[in-house]
């Protein structure tokens, strides 16, 4: 059981291509912030994350030493009009300066992942209503959606999910991409609660 009862959600800040705002962020810090689930009250901290690698190294560890009940990243992918829930990240081929670009593979030649125990099929099924489509995925990259949501599920696989959603207003405004990210977090909650995670 969660000592903070926090949940933790990022986004990410500016970087090539996205110099005025970043869709993950422009979302992220219009949740509420406090949840309540089955009476009980919890913090929902919103966290502005740099695109850099170095600062995912600094955060996720400050994230995690908090005890949060569930941790949900955010980022944009500007190639999509869908909201994806990510299955998993690769363990190795990350963008980054001065890490080698190896591949770790398995024995039939597959990049070997961590996948999140979240019921990701469950969840965009349950959302996929009317106008809003959600869709599961296992390519989120390996720049730094991948990396910090390697770092996460390295931590905790039962509480970690990253979500990547589009370009503001493609099709979603801020405040519609907003409101399913709430109903992820949502749906996240009922699968700890029915694992007696909470």
């Amino acid at each position: 059981m969660s000592s903070k009862r926090n949940i933790v959600v990022t986004g990410f800040g500016l970087f090539a291509g996205y110099t005025d705002r970043n869709p993950s962020w422009e979302a992220v810090k219009l949740l509420p912030d406090m949840y309540e689930f089955k009476y009980v009250q919890y913090r929902i901290d919103k966290l502005l994350v740099p695109v850099e690698f170095d600062a995912v190294d600094e955060v996720v560890p400050q994230i995690w030493k908090g005890e949060p009940t569930l941790v949900i990243h955010a980022g944009v992918h500007g190639g999509i009009e869908t909201i994806n829930l990510e299955k998993c990240a690769y363990t190795s081929g990350y963008c980054r300066p001065g890490l080698a670009r190896k591949n770790d593979l398995n024995k039939n030649g597959k990049r070997l992942s961590l996948q999140t125990k979240l019921d990701v099929d469950f969840i965009a099924k349950e959302l996929t209503i009317g106008d809003v489509r959600c869709c599961c995925s296992t390519e989120v990259g390996t720049y730094l959606c991948g990396y910090i949501y390697l770092k996460s599920l390295e931590v905790d696989q039962e509480r970690t999910l990253f979500v990547h959603v589009p370009d503001v207003d493609r099709p979603y405004s801020s405040e519609q991409t907003k409101d399913i990210l709430f109903q992820i977090l949502h749906q996240c909650m009922k699968q700890l609660d029915a694992k007696h995670k909470l």
